[in-house]
């Protein structure tokens, strides 16, 4: 998993074995706490596997962004 230029308040990454999943999976966003602060469903099958997550309402800071067993850690401005 790997996190892509994205226009402000938004993250964008590409996890390719999202490319070849069924269904949805879960994103979770946390903060440096650890804490949940962000859920967002991810339909399985998109292209190259890359997402653009809606970011605008969390503030700028460090985060973990998790989809399945795979962890990245993101920064916001």
């Amino acid at each position: 998993m790997q996190q892509l230029p994205a226009p402000e308040g938004h993250v964008c990454i590409r996890v390719p074995a999202m490319e070849q999943e069924q269904g949805t999976v879960q994103c979770t966003i946390y903060n440096s706490g650890f804490e949940p602060v962000r859920m967002i469903p991810l339909q399985g099958g998109h292209h190259k596997g890359i997402y653009t997550l809606q970011v605008k309402t969390l503030p700028h800071g460090e985060y973990v962004l998790q989809v399945g067993e795979q962890r990245l850690d993101v920064h916001l401005e």
